[in-house]
């Protein structure tokens, strides 16, 4: 199993001035590290997996022979493998915060000083840790405290990456510059005296001078990135403090990262927490929903017992650690000799202790919600795929560490190690049990007990035999296959594949399969496959050739019209629809078929004058379905030919009377009436076939005038 543990080889690196001697326990073996940290969204990872960089800050790497004071000598004297394991083990401390001083790095000695600051990080990578390297321009770095980046911070990282190997370490990141001063505003400003994030983002514009430094031009955050990875080609994470000394993230103009994926996360160092939750959200926990954060200072003092700073601190860690998760990197591993880490048996008191650094009672507090349980066993199942491959997957125990990765044993020897909770096993036989267990292991080394074993007895590695019976039934738009269901030599059918014309349609558990929708009267060829657990495929089945009947008739014709012509009536209709093609109309006249025709009129010339006609139109398909009838328009041709004229026309006189008689008229249709005229007036209207008419009423002597008309 890989572990975060190295070993450093040779003894140039040993002769640095600033050296760690003696023995550092480790959980396992030195291992390559191939992925080391990143960043992903919010989120800090280490070899891929969630990591919350916490641990503690060092000024050790401050002392050197150019720069010396009373408190970095004591903290380099500090720092030993005692410290480091006591870090590790009584804190669970995992990252690492070492200040390094910008105008020693820049300055005529920055090679050695380089070399010195390479050799002790390596031999803290190799005890565990990840680092953090924090550009220090402050008094305990014999700067000036200049309040931003300037040429000089560009001169000391270009020192520092040429002349060490830290650039190409995966678990190093860099801390631009420590502290910027910069008021936390975007409004403009020409005050000298005053800068704000416009100055902290692009530098550019002469402030200063101020209390112990000289008037300069600021480098930008965004330039300083550029030049670490376009000028240095640093891939490594780089950390961008906050306004006024770490205080302020609010309105920061986040930085871009000119990399392939923004590797960029940001500082704040909420030594000012009294104010609460609601600025705590606005000065910088808004930006943790979206970028990676880190505490990258903090520190409660003795001094501040029976304070607001003593009832607020425990709340600011416990909102760091579970509201926004950001890291905590407490002051001080090393900054008072034996009051913090080395000294493992000091107990809680009410607000920490009266020694320096006092915040190590509520830091110590913190850091137990770290602490890794014993790592559980985890819960692993095992599946054969015939007799190619067994799948194997596992539970992931809980651990406050993080699971580093697992050893997954079959037969007892182990098989391969791997970060993942699954794994496919196909370095096997056919018909053959094996057994597996699991071992998770954590960051720090915790290995869990072997997981209870799972056997799994692989196939004889043959494939099912081909489908039989393939069948069809037919419905509206569709055809129903079913086949008999396939043997397999290890009982494992999983299921079968529908091809249609050699093109895979379908994929079902079913020894059935309905084809919907199809065209009917199409002729289709449909074969079947079946395939096992193991993904063993059979031969296709005998061919099925499956034609399903056209049983839907066309829809029935609109818009039907009649209209007349002069011997004839003409009958037109609007088109239907089938589900494969209109053939033809047949057209009824009062109930009888007189016509089928490809056309969408006919034109009726056996008519006659004065009769009624219904017509209705039903249309047809090539399998002979009819339509429901269309609906029934009535006409009636009208009748223009007049009876002949009444002949014969006899007046027989009698008392006070006169018989008329006549001969038939004749009509193309039927003579209904005749009109009996005397003189020019209508006397009478007679029925046909009556042919006679007796005028009576008469006076004697008088003469009258008839004459008829037929109707």
């Amino acid at each position: 199993m890989r572990s975060r543990f190295r070993v450093i080889l040779g003894t140039s690196a040993l002769a640095a001035p600033l050296l760690i001697s003696g023995a550092i326990s480790a959980a396992s073996p030195a291992a390559a590290d191939p992925l080391g940290l990143a960043l992903s969204g919010n989120q800090f990872l280490l070899d891929g997996q969630p990591f919350v960089p916490h641990g503690f800050n060092s000024i050790a790497l401050l002392n050197s022979p150019w720069c010396t004071m009373t408190a970095t000598q004591a903290a380099a004297a500090a720092l030993t493998p005692t410290e480091l394991q006591l870090a590790k083990t009584s804190w669970n401390a995992n990252t690492l915060r070492f200040q390094v001083s910008q105008p020693v790095l820049a300055g005529p000695n920055g090679v050695a000083y380089a070399q010195q600051i390479d050799a002790t990080v390596q031999t803290v990578l190799s005890s565990g840790f990840v680092v953090d390297i924090s550009m220090q321009d402050q008094s305990r770095a014999c700067g000036p405290a200049e309040p931003l980046p300037g040429p000089e911070t560009e001169a000391a990282w270009s020192t520092l990456m040429a002349n060490t190997g830290l650039a190409t370490d995966p678990d190093v990141m860099f801390e631009l510059f420590n502290e910027p001063q910069n008021a936390p505003t975007s409004t403009a400003t020409a005050d000298p005296q005053q800068s704000t994030w416009l100055d902290w983002l692009d530098g550019g514009r002469q402030i200063g001078p101020g209390a112990g430094w000289d008037a300069y031009v600021p480098v930008g955050h965004q330039d300083l990135v550029d030049f670490l990875r376009t000028g240095l080609n640093v891939p490594n994470i780089l950390i961008a403090d906050g306004a006024n000394k770490g205080g302020h993230l609010d309105g920061m103009p986040l930085l871009q990262d000119p990399g392939p994926t923004n590797q960029i996360a940001y500082a704040v160092h909420p030594y000012y927490y009294t104010d609460g939750q609601a600025s705590w959200d606005t000065r910088w926990g808004y930006l943790a929903a979206t970028n990676a954060l880190i505490a990258s200072e903090w520190n409660y003092t003795a001094s501040s017992c029976g304070s607001a700073a003593q009832k607020m601190a425990p709340q600011l860690l416990s909102y760091l650690r579970s509201t926004v998760n950001i890291g905590v990197l407490g002051h001080a591993l090393d900054d008072y000799p034996g009051s913090l880490v080395t000294d493992s048996s000091l107990a809680p008191t009410q607000c920490g202790t009266a020694s320096p650094g006092g915040g190590q009672d509520f830091l110590r507090n913190y850091a137990a919600t770290f602490v890794p349980a014993a790592v559980a066993a985890p819960v692993t199942t095992a599946a054969a795929l015939g007799g190619r491959e067994v799948d194997l997957s596992w539970t992931a125990p809980p651990d406050t560490a993080g699971i580093a990765g697992y050893d997954l044993y079959r037969d007892g020897s182990l098989l391969t190690s791997t970060p993942t909770t699954s794994y496919a096993d196909t370095a096997i036989a056919p018909s053959t049990t094996y057994s597996y267990t699991v071992v998770a292991t954590d960051t720090v080394g915790n290995v869990s007990p072997p997981s209870a074993a799972v056997a799994a007895t692989t196939g004889t590695g043959l494939p099912p035999a081909a489908p039989t019976g393939l069948a069809a039934t037919y419905g509206p738009n569709q055809i129903r296959l079913t086949w008999t269901a396939a043997k397999d030599p290890d009982g494992a059918v999983a299921g079968y594949d529908v091809y249609r014309g050699g093109v895979h349609i379908a994929t079902t558990a079913a020894t059935s399969y309905v084809d919907l929708p199809i065209k009917e009267a199409t002729p289709y060829v449909y074969t079947v496959d079946a395939f096992d657990t193991a993904s063993d495929v059979s031969p296709l089945s005998t061919p099925l050739a499956a034609t399903a009947p056209d049983d839907q008739p066309p829809t029935s014709p609109t818009s039907v019209k009649a209209t007349l012509a002069a011997k004839s009536i003409t009958v037109a209709w609007a088109a239907s629809t089938d589900n494969l093609a209109v053939t033809g109309y047949r057209v009824y006249r009062n109930g009888t078929a007189v016509t089928t025709t490809t056309a969408r009129s006919y034109t009726d010339g056996a008519v006659t004058q004065g009769s009624g006609y219904q017509y209705r139109v039903v249309a047809l398909d090539k399998a002979g379905n009819a339509s429901a009838p269309s609906a029934t328009p009535t006409i009636v041709f009208p009748d223009t030919t007049k009876p002949t004229v009444p002949t014969k026309l006899t007046l027989t006189p009698a008392k006070a009377s006169i018989v008329l008689k006549w001969a038939a008229s004749t009509d193309n249709v039927k003579v209904t009436t005749y009109r009996v005229y005397r003189s020019t007036t209508l006397i009478a209207t007679v029925i046909s076939p009556t042919l006679t008419y007796t005028n009576s009423g008469l006076k004697t002597g008088t003469s009258y005038s008839y004459h008829l008309i037929a109707i």
